[in-house]
Formats: structure tokens, sequence, C-alpha cells
């Protein structure tokens, strides 16, 4: 797969594309670079507002039928949250904060994604009404890290909060 990140034209057209569940959850993947896998897995619990930080230690593949622990010891880390992404977050909580579970729930069904198949089948969606390009959802982890070096970031740093 090549890297080819989303520039902020497409980022604000796929944004204004999307609402409520979705458009948290796509904001909060451009503004973290984290995994499919890894947005699936997220619960309340790993999120320190008071840091700025959510810590991955999770994932949630199509495989599992629960969240599992990372591939490898890289892809445990926390990663800092930017104000775009609190804000999503703050969104998301009027949709599943009380439930104190997951963060992310596909909002057909109001269950916790279980794995990429099923939001990728919205991503695409997304896409076509923003009439971008269609790339898979992994490219949100590209344009973080392009966003990330753009604003004077060092490599090593966002290699190593991307998780490799």
């Amino acid at each position: 797969e090549r890297i080819d990140p989303f520039d902020e034209v497409e980022r604000t057209a796929i944004l204004s594309a999307c609402q409520g569940q979705l458009h948290n959850i796509i904001k909060f993947a451009f503004w973290t670079g984290l995994r499919t896998s890894e947005l699936c897995a997220l619960n309340w619990s790993d999120i320190d507002f008071k840091r700025s930080l959510v810590r991955i230690n999770k994932s949630f593949t199509m495989a599992a039928s629960e969240p599992e622990g990372p591939k490898t010891d890289a892809g445990i880390r926390s990663v800092k949250l930017f104000p775009p992404a609190i804000a999503a977050l703050k969104s998301q909580q009027e949709h599943t904060f009380l439930k104190n579970k997951e963060i992310f729930q596909n909002p057909y069904t109001m269950d916790r994604w279980r794995g990429d198949r099923p939001l990728r089948d919205q991503w695409k969606k997304v896409l076509i009404q923003a009439d971008i390009r269609y790339r898979y959802p992994y490219q949100t982890r590209h344009s973080y890290a392009t966003m990330m070096l753009m604003a004077g970031e060092h490599v090593m740093w966002v290699d190593r909060k991307s998780g490799g």
C-alpha cells in the first residue's frame, strides 16, 4: 500500500460529508493517526483528559471476537491528543460516555465497531459523498504523520507515537 495522505481540503470535505458518531471517529483518526483496529478497541478508560493523552494497548480486528493486545510492543504507546481530537471526543461523549465502555460505536447498530470491515463500508460512502478519490482508511495514519512532520515534529517522534 503506497503512502497517499489526504490533504487539508480533502480532510475538510470528508468531515463535512458525515455527522454524529461517524464524524467523530473519522476526525479522531485524522488527529491521532491510530489504526482502524485501535480505534475500534478504544474505551473511555484509555483517555487521560488531564494530560491530553490516549493510551493504546489493544486492537480489535475482524478475526477477533474481543479486543486483543497489539502485535508488537511498539503498539503499546501513549498518543498526544491535539485540540481537534479532544473536540471529537467531547462530541462523542453524548453518544457513549455514560456506558463507560467503548468510545466509538457503529451508529447503525449502537455496538462497538467489530474490526475495520464495517467501518470501511461507511468510509467508502463518506468518500463518495465528499467526492474524494478512494483511499483506504489507513491513509488517515499517513495524513496524521504528514501533518505532524509539516508542523515541525521530529521524524523519530512521529514514528514512535504512531506505533511504528
